[in-house]
């Protein structure tokens, strides 16, 4: 059993993370042990780890994460718990103990139903009020959540990506363009910024956000760490939405999360952290938690 080689895995098509990677791996090395970098698509034809070795595993290839873990491999994060945050829906069903804006998750649609789609979608507006925010289970960087303002614009939607997993929620007003970014490693939290967008109800810094450092309560202290334990994850980005009388709400809870932005406006080192975690872990059993979350 190698136990002084740490693997880091990427996606081969999304850049974002090579530096995020390289700066975890430099401090994986500054502790005395060896650091390799791959990206997905290299480990597919590389086909397999040693048993025992510690991976984190920054990306959404949930059948490579598999092989993985029943080849023996530690995965950080687990590939169940990475899965799952990659669905809004079933993060919203694993999460209902804690506070999120009211949702209805759209049930399972082979083929078009107009007479569904216009009773669906004066259901939504019945429930969650107008505007309503539309995600797609599978968005990421804000790019696939919408606002829709009428009964007419649910419709329209529903024709649109009936065939696609996806949610409604109440629209947060006093969130509008605004949201707490929240790093979790283990059961700290590391940093927490404000994030900000005047020109549009999404706060995220990918489509033109700009972020600021922010101190966080211990109400939002606990959720955040009680969202990443019950998600299965050693570490997690959180959104959190702030609504009437500062009430917060778990926005997003992210696998995967970008944190340089982060790390340079907190001025905290979350690479350190993370790979202070990840040798600092035990692996004495085999990790079974990312196959049967």
């Amino acid at each position: 059993m190698d136990n002084k080689k740490i693997t880091l895995v990427y996606n081969h098509s999304i850049k974002h993370f090579v530096g995020q990677c390289n700066a975890i791996a430099a401090e994986i090395e500054k502790k005395g042990y060896e650091a390799e970098v791959f990206t997905n698509g290299e480990l597919i034809m590389r086909k397999k780890l040693p048993e025992g070795r510690k991976c984190i595993f920054y990306d959404k290839d949930i059948p490579l994460g598999m092989r993985f873990e029943l080849q023996g491999v530690r995965l950080f994060n687990s590939i169940g718990a990475i899965e799952a945050c990659g669905d809004k829906c079933r993060s919203y069903e694993l999460l209902k103990e804690l506070p999120q804006p009211k949702t209805e998750i759209y049930p399972k649609t082979f083929f078009a139903d107009e007479d569904f789609f216009a009773m669906y979608s004066q259901f939504i507006a019945d429930e969650l009020g107008l505007p309503v925010v539309a995600k797609l289970a599978d968005g990421s960087q804000g790019r696939e959540v919408f606002l829709l303002e009428t009964v007419e614009s649910i419709t329209d939607f529903q024709r649109k990506y009936y065939a696609h997993a996806h949610l409604y929620q109440e629209f947060i007003a006093e969130s509008r363009g605004k949201d707490i970014r929240i790093f979790v490693i283990g059961d700290e939290v590391y940093a927490s910024m404000l994030r900000y967008n005047p020109n549009d109800f999404r706060s995220n810094i990918a489509i033109g956000g700009t972020a600021e450092k922010y101190e966080i309560n211990n109400e939002i202290k606990d959720i955040c760490i009680s969202a990443t334990r019950l998600m299965g994850l050693d570490f997690a980005g959180l959104d959190i939405l702030l609504g009437k009388d500062g009430k917060p709400y778990i926005c997003e809870v992210n696998s995967n999360a970008l944190f340089t932005a982060l790390s340079q406006v907190c001025q905290v080192n979350i690479s350190e952290g993370i790979a202070s975690h990840v040798i600092d872990t035990k692996t004495d059993f085999f990790n079974d938690v990312g196959l049967f979350l």
